[in-house]
């Protein structure tokens, strides 16, 4: 199988992680679904890594789903292909759904992630999460008190 390297000529661990040698990585590494930013955005946040990766996550909601979503990365190609893979996961979903995506679907959405990486994933999962708690914020002057079983206003 010969590899794409278009992201990937940078990174130079590569050659010996077999998981940037995965189809479903590398579709979205190299092609990665809805990155970019959004002019009018009503839900906003941006992260950053344990490894000084960051991440910026635009939401257009709508009646409580999210109707158009966009990520920014900035860092390896993990952090872009995770980015991707959340954004994908998430876009169409209510906020209720959207808040249930965990890393474990990030990375099987990209059929598997090696344990040093998982950091990219949870910085994804957890951006889109900040970015729906700047809506709520918005429309409701603060953090929704409580969604689903989880109390966003707990410490």
């Amino acid at each position: 199988m010969e590899k794409d390297t278009k992201l990937l000529e940078d990174d130079k661990d590569y050659d010996h992680d077999p998981h940037l040698l995965n189809e479903h990585f590398i579709i979205h590494a190299n092609q990665p679904r809805h990155m970019g930013t959004l002019s009018i955005a009503n839900g906003y946040a941006k992260g950053v890594g344990v490894c000084g990766d960051a991440i910026e996550i635009y939401l257009l909601i709508h009646d409580q789903q999210i109707t158009n979503i966009k990520h920014a990365p900035r860092g390896c190609t993990y952090t872009v292909a995770c980015g991707s893979a959340m954004s994908h996961l998430a876009y169409g979903l209510t906020l209720e759904e959207a808040l249930k995506i965990t890393p474990e679907n990030v990375a099987k959405e990209l059929n598997g992630l090696p344990d040093d990486h998982m950091h990219c994933a949870a910085l994804a999962v957890n951006t889109l999460g900040e970015a729906i708690d700047d809506y709520y914020q918005k429309v409701w002057g603060a953090k929704k008190p409580v969604l689903g079983n989880i109390d966003l206003n707990a410490s």
